[in-house]
C-alpha cells in the first residue's frame, strides 16, 4: 500500500518547511518535497499540520510487564540469580499489551527493551517496533546491547536475596569477575583446541567483549558513572549510560570519550537518594558539551505517553526546540545505531512517521495518524 500525505508541514533538517508532501510506498519512504506527482492508494489531506518522525524511546521495559498486572507477574527481572546475560526480551514481550497501543497512541514507533536493574548484569536488549501480534513481526535487533546494572537497585536486590554482593564494590567485582570468565572463554574458544562445553551465560558476553553491542550501564550517581566508564574501559567495551542523573556533571568527559546517554526519566519525583541531585536542566548541559543524549520515560517508570512530555519540559528549561525533538527521534536513532533507518524523514527511511495538529511539543497538540513500516494507526476518528 502507498500512502501520500499532502499539503504537510515536514520536519527536515531541524525546521518544518511547509507545503510540502512525503511519499510512502513498500513500507518507506519514497519522496519528499513539494513537486511529487505521483498518486497513491490513500491519500491523506494534513491541512498544514506538523509531520515529524515517528518517535523512539531509547530504554523501555515495554511488554516485559502488562498494564494493569502485579509487579509479581512481569517478566522484567530475574531476582534470584545475579548474573543472567543470556536472557533476552523476545522470550518475554507481549505483543498484544494494551501498553503498544499506549505507544502507538503516544506517538512512539520504535524502543529498545532491556531488563530490569535488579541484576549486575541483567540480558540482553532488543530494539523492536511497536506493532505486529507477536515478538517476531515487531523486533527489528534481537542482540542491541547486555544491560548492566550499577548502584542501589542491585544492591537492594541482593541484600533481599541474603546473597553476595551486598556493596557497590562486590557487585563492581562480580562483573569484573564475569567479564574475565568470558575472556578467557573466548581465548579458549578461539584456540586449536577449542571448547569441550558451551555456557549458555559465557555466550552471550561474547559480542560484548568483540565490540559488536555496546555495554547498556544502568548508573545514576556520578560515582557510578565513573565506575561503569572504568569498567568499560579496562575491557575495551563500548558502552551506553542508561539515566545518568548526574552525568551533567562530567559532561565534558563523556564528550571526550564519545559515551551517549539515555537520560531520565527527567520526570519521576525525588523519590531515592541517587535522584537527589536531578536537575531539568542536565539535558541541556550533555547537549552543549557535545553529547549524544536521548531521553527516556523509562516504562513501567513512567507512563509511555510521557516521552514527549519530557522533551517539552527540557525546552521550559532551556534546551531549544530543535534539539529536544532530535532527543525523541534522530538522538534515540543514533545511540541504537539505526540512524541509517530511523529518526529522520528521508528517502529511503523506514515508513515511521507521526501527524501532529500542532508542533509536537506542545502537549496542547494532538496526535492523529502514526504510519510503522507503512502500516497506517489513524487517531482522528
Amino acid at each position: 500500500m502507498s500512502i501520500l500525505f499532502d499539503n504537510v508541514r515536514v520536519y527536515l533538517g531541524g525546521a518544518f518547511f511547509p507545503n510540502q508532501k512525503v511519499l510512502i510506498e513498500k513500507g518507506k519512504i519514497a519522496a519528499v518535497g513539494s513537486k511529487i506527482h505521483k498518486t497513491a492508494d490513500v491519500i491523506v489531506d494534513a491541512q498544514k499540520k506538523y509531520l515529524v518522525p515517528g518517535l523512539i524511546d531509547a530504554h523501555t521495559h515495554l511488554t516485559l510487564t502488562d498494564v494493569g498486572r502485579d509487579l509479581e507477574e512481569s517478566d522484567i527481572d530475574e531476582r534470584f540469580i545475579s548474573i543472567t546475560p543470556h536472557i533476552r526480551p523476545l522470550d518475554g514481550l507481549k505483543m498484544r499489551s494494551k501498553v503498544l497501543s499506549d505507544a502507538r497512541a503516544a506517538g512512539i514507533s520504535c524502543c529498545m527493551v532491556c531488563p530490569g536493574s535488579m541484576n549486575p548484569i541483567s540480558g540482553l536488549c532488543s530494539i523492536m517496533k511497536t506493532y505486529g501480534n507477536s515478538a517476531d513481526v515487531g523486533l527489528i535487533v534481537e542482540q542491541a546491547g547486555i544491560k548492566f546494572s550499577f548502584g542501589e537497585v542491585p544492591k537492594k536486590q541482593q541484600k533481599l536475596n541474603g546473597k553476595f554482593p551486598q556493596t557497590r564494590m562486590g557487585i563492581v567485582a562480580l562483573i569484573r569477575e564475569n567479564l574475565m570468565k568470558a575472556q578467557d572463554y573466548l581465548d579458549q574458544k578461539n584456540s586449536k583446541k577449542g571448547l569441550k562445553d558451551r555456557c549458555i551465560d559465557i555466550e552471550a558476553l561474547i559480542p560484548l567483549l568483540e565490540g559488536k553491542v555496546p555495554m547498556r550501564a544502568h548508573a545514576q550517581r556520578l560515582e557510578d558513572i565513573m565506575t561503569a566508564v572504568r569498567i568499560a574501559e579496562e575491557f575495551n567495551l563500548k558502552i551506553i549510560l542508561e539515566h545518568a542523573v548526574e552525568a551533567y556533571k562530567v559532561a565534558d568527559l563523556l564528550a571526550k570519550k564519545n559515551i551517549p546517554v539515555v537520560l531520565g526519566p527527567i520526570l519521576i519525583p525525588d523519590f531515592k537518594s541517587e535522584l537527589s541531585e536531578k536537575i531539568f536542566e542536565s539535558a541541556t548541559i550533555l547537549l552543549d558539551a557535545k553529547v549524544n543524549v536521548a531521553l527516556t520515560c523509562d516504562y513501567p517508570g513512567l507512563p509511555v505517553e510521557t516521552l514527549r512530555i519530557a522533551a517539552a519540559m527540557a525546552v521550559q528549561f532551556g534546551l531549544d526546540e530543535r534539539r529536544a525533538l532530535e532527543c525523541i527521534t534522530e538522538n534515540p536513532a543514533k545511540i541504537l545505531g539505526l540512524d541509517h533507518r530511523i529518526g529522520q524523514i528521508k528517502k529511503g527511511y523506514d515508513g515511521d512517521i507521526a501527524l501532529f495538529s500542532g508542533t509536537p511539543l506542545d502537549i496542547r497538540s494532538r496526535l492523529e495518524m502514526l504510519v510503522i513500516d507503512g502500516e497506517i494507526f489513524d487517531f482522528r476518528k
